[in-house]
């Protein structure tokens, strides 16, 4: 027990001096400080330094190769006997430490004219992937937002709960002490005492529990928003937007939801992947080009130095005939992937659309709920300070004043929890329609 007080004593101490977290900031920070982030959009830029025009091979490709070979030999030479190199010459020559030097040096130009468009087509599908590498950055990032959201009014409705059960505990207090000084005077039984104090033993418990719960709900948003030596307090007011239509949301969710946008970039790169697979079939036509030079000199040749340079240049035509039928196989293969990409596509427009039509039919439902529980937790309330009036003039028992009080914690705990349950689902609806990031 002195644990709890103690927890009790640090906790508010520790909301007093907190500086007041909204849900821009706590996003801000999210977003800053994410490591899941930071890699899904490396591995976007990794995907992009992939997919470059070079890569899609409509580039020509330039080389410069150089060499020296240098070698000392020892070297003898016998001639044949119908060799004559006049009196002079011997038959025979020792060659020591001879050197032999080759220099060579040439740049080398290859460009493919034609593949059958294949080189276009790959460089139209590594546009579209760079495409999905963004909206996939966008995805996770919503994502993210959306967790912190969710995270955010965890806290904040197990805040509004610890407050509830801490005033319950306060008036439990203030009944037990009433109840004890009736007791002392004789006007009630020890039955009604001890009543009393089980139900302020009852509310302590409830205190504990929850104020452990937001002590879970803070670390764990903390741990999203990667700042864990923050110290900061939740103080939110709620605002709805009472002007959604579905049939712009609709509209909206089909150009501009991440999932849909992905799945039709996968569609029309399949679209590309079989182009390119059919361009397989076509003839390849290159052009070659190269200058080259070369330096030979040896003390053993009869030729002691040669050089020699030019130009050559040509183009090479390959038609395919016949190749294990991989290219027919890699075809077909790429027709199946074209129509299980459109399934996919329709699969994911479907299921988005449900999504949508769920989110907005129960968000405006809990809409009509909120003015129905406002106007019940105002009449509860009113009826509670009825009640504990009566009690204070020992018209009613504390059972019923009892009774009374939990019915007020349970109707502020149902309207505030409905409050950010509401408040989530309206940004699910940004989500879902592509708009999250611009509220």
């Amino acid at each position: 027990m002195k644990y709890f007080f103690i927890l009790i004593i640090f906790f508010a101490n520790f909301t007093f001096s907190q500086d007041l977290l909204t849900l821009e900031k706590a996003i801000e920070y999210g977003l800053t400080n994410s490591h899941d982030i930071a890699i899904i959009k490396n591995d976007a830029t990794i995907i992009k330094n992939i997919n470059h025009i070079g890569a899609a091979g409509v580039l020509p490709n330039i080389t410069i190769s150089s060499g020296y070979n240098g070698a000392i030999n020892n070297s003898e030479l016998d001639f044949n006997s119908f060799l004559s190199f006049g009196e002079d010459m011997d038959s025979s020559i020792d060659a020591t430490q001879a050197k032999s030097v080759n220099i060579s040096s040439s740049i080398g130009l290859s460009y493919r004219l034609f593949n059958g468009f294949s080189g276009i087509y790959t460089l139209r599908m590594f546009e579209k992937q760079n495409n999905i590498a963004d909206e996939n950055t966008r995805y996770q990032i919503e994502l993210k937002i959306l967790d912190i959201i969710k995270q955010y009014y965890d806290m904040l409705n197990r805040k509004h709960i610890y407050n509830t059960v801490k005033t319950s505990h306060q008036i439990s207090l203030e009944r037990y002490n009433q109840a004890l000084e009736r007791h002392n005077l004789g006007a009630i039984s020890k039955i009604n005492l001890l009543n009393a104090e089980v139900n302020l033993n009852q509310d302590k418990v409830q205190m504990e529990e929850s104020l452990i719960k937001l002590r879970e709900s803070e670390l764990n948003l903390k741990l999203l928003l990667g700042t864990p030596d923050l110290s900061f307090d939740l103080q939110h007011e709620f605002n709805f937007n009472q002007n959604l239509d579905i049939e712009t949301l609709l509209k909206q969710t089909f150009s501009n939801n991440a999932s849909i946008i992905i799945a039709e970039l996968n569609y029309s790169v399949a679209k590309d992947e079989l182009k390119i697979s059919k361009s397989n079939f076509s003839p390849s036509i290159d052009l070659f080009s190269s200058y080259s030079y070369n330096n030979r000199k040896s003390e053993t040749s009869f030729i002691s130095e040669q050089k020699d340079n030019g130009v050559i240049a040509g183009i090479n035509v390959e038609i395919p005939i016949f190749s294990s039928n991989m290219r027919r196989k890699n075809f077909q293969n790429a027709k199946i992937n074209l129509d299980s990409k459109n399934h996919s596509l329709e699969h994911i427009q479907e299921t988005i659309k449900t999504a949508l039509l769920n989110a907005y039919y129960n968000y405006s439902e809990n809409l009509n709920n909120l003015v129905l529980m406002k106007s019940n937790l105002e009449t509860i309330e009113k009826t509670a300070n009825i009640n504990k009036e009566l009690y204070d003039l020992g018209q009613i028992s504390n059972l019923e004043y009892r009774e009374s009080q939990i019915l007020l914690d349970q109707a502020e705990i149902s309207y505030n929890s409905k409050l950010s349950q509401t408040k989530i689902q309206e940004y699910i609806i940004y989500q879902l329609s592509g708009q999250l990031q611009s509220k």
